[in-house]
């Protein structure tokens, strides 16, 4: 892999719009991973209900978040940091 490129597909902004998205613009973003990776990961996320499918207007599938928002914060830390006050009593 190049310098610079995400190591984890997690640490890849290619999956921040709503999209829609298709194979060849994704593996334009994602050039680590082959086409036929990722149609397989669009064709199990919207078997899942993740990703509606759609027919493109050239006949090529496309791929959009059904809901968008439930993925806004996919990438936070669940567990904050505590404040300077942890711990102390008081």
């Amino acid at each position: 892999m190049s310098e610079g490129r995400p190591r984890k597909l997690s640490e890849c902004t290619a999956l921040e719009d709503p999209g829609p998205y298709t194979v060849a613009n994704l593996a334009e973003k994602l050039p680590d991973f082959t086409p036929e990776a990722i149609a397989a990961a669009l064709d199990q996320l919207a078997d899942a209900g993740v990703l509606a499918r759609e027919a493109g207007p050239n006949g090529e599938p496309t791929y959009r978040y059904v809901a968008p928002e439930r993925y806004r914060f996919a990438n936070v830390p669940v567990v904050k940091a505590p404040g300077p006050d942890f711990g102390k009593r008081g």
